[in-house]
């Protein structure tokens, strides 16, 4: 769908590679660099996440291994990105003016080229060259973590990843845009964003809450909910299910339909104490059903839930399985697959499921590619610029 799209991506870790993982699902030309060391992501001894990130956000690309501070480096990215129509890096600005790879450099040579830049905190300011992970930018100072902190409780550890996969969808929409754009006017564009800035949209709520109102609500527990039957209840066998609904509904769904006339529970005015109560009713009647018997008595009264899934439900779940939401690449390896599906006249196109790339697999073919000879990479294997096994 996409072969024509060529893309260079000079990243490493999450939210930049996944913006590129999108486009090589769909059939772009990725090339990724990395350095001798390898994306830090692919893990080493004992990494219990390290190699499963580095997979999720490099299937169908290929990789080349560059020692960055030579100058055979330099010239082979210089001759890669000027044909590419997208450039995407998470380098940070100082890094970039170090290496003369910034879009003020790399504009000129290719001018309808997008360099799409993914970075903690943004291009500017006074943090602009600070790092940081997903857990730092987009959930502590983008504000996430202190809205799911539960009021008097600690704030419990973020699973890491999730911000980042979320920039990277935003990332991979701004540089959408711009292609869209370039391929009108032949004029690309640079396109910048950071897990601050993903963080920040994603709670935008209740920062503009916050921002008009001067106020934003807290977290609190179970039986502190202001709406408390948009919650989590435990049935007898131990799966929680989350409700959104009314008593009305879930009254006679539970075979306790005296519960929708109670006077304590009408409307949204009841007290804190009423609440409560009503939770921890409600608690006491789905204790005394499992998990099954919940789920009928629900879909049949059409009360709004579903199940409260872990990865080990989520992959027996009959609507995963039927969207196609897992998928195996071509080692036998399974994943996660793209948040999207593609249907034209002859029905859904599949995505590619090339496996991810082993370090510098590609490295002489992409330097035949762009015309370097034998001597070439005999001099570079010896110079270091190349690794000598590639």
């Amino acid at each position: 769908m996409l072969e024509d799209l060529k893309i260079v991506e000079l990243a490493t870790m999450i939210a930049a590679p996944t913006a590129a993982v999108f486009l090589a699902d769909w059939g772009a030309q990725v090339i990724k660099i990395e350095p001798h060391r390898g994306d830090p992501m692919r893990g080493g001894p004992g990494s219990a996440l390290g190699s499963i990130n580095y997979d999720l956000a490099n299937r169908n690309k290929r990789s080349i291994a560059l020692d960055t501070s030579t100058a055979d480096t330099r010239a082979i990215i210089l001759k890669l990105v000027a044909t590419a129509d997208i450039f995407i890096t998470n380098m940070l600005p100082d890094q970039l003016e170090k290496l003369d790879l910034t879009w003020e450099t790399l504009h000129p040579l290719n001018p309808r080229m997008v360099y799409g830049a993914v970075s903690s905190f943004g291009r500017t300011g006074p943090h602009r060259n600070r790092g940081a992970t997903d857990n730092l930018g987009f959930w502590a100072r983008g504000g996430g973590t202190g809205l799911l902190t539960v009021q008097g409780q600690d704030p419990l550890p973020i699973r890491q990843s999730v911000g980042d996969r979320i920039t990277g969808v935003v990332a991979c929409a701004g540089i959408l845009a711009a292609t869209l754009e370039a391929q009108r006017t032949g004029k690309g564009r640079f396109i910048d964003t950071s897990l601050l800035a993903a963080g920040m949209f994603a709670f935008s709520t209740d920062i503009a809450n916050q921002m008009n109102r001067g106020r934003t609500a807290t977290s609190k527990g179970r039986r502190g909910a202001v709406m408390p039957l948009s919650n989590y209840f435990k049935t007898r066998d131990g799966r929680w299910v989350q409700l959104h609904t009314t008593l009305g509904q879930l009254a006679p769904a539970l075979g306790r339909p005296e519960l929708a006339e109670d006077p304590r529970f009408a409307g949204l005015g009841a007290s804190k104490d009423d609440n409560a109560a009503l939770v921890d009713i409600v608690d006491a009647v789905i204790a005394g059903f499992d998990y099954a018997d919940v789920a009928e008595r629900f879909d049949r009264a059409g009360v709004r839930w579903e199940p409260v899934n872990t990865p080990a439900t989520l992959a027996e779940d009959v609507q995963v399985l039927a969207t196609g939401r897992l998928m195996q690449v071509d080692d036998g390896q399974w994943q996660v697959a793209s948040p999207w599906s593609m249907v034209d006249e002859g029905g859904e196109v599949r995505q590619l499921t090339a496996t991810p790339p082993a370090l510098g697999a590609h490295t002489v073919e992409i330097l035949q590619e762009l015309g370097y000879g034998e001597a070439d990479v005999s001099r570079m294997r010896a110079n270091g610029t190349i690794l000598p096994h590639v």
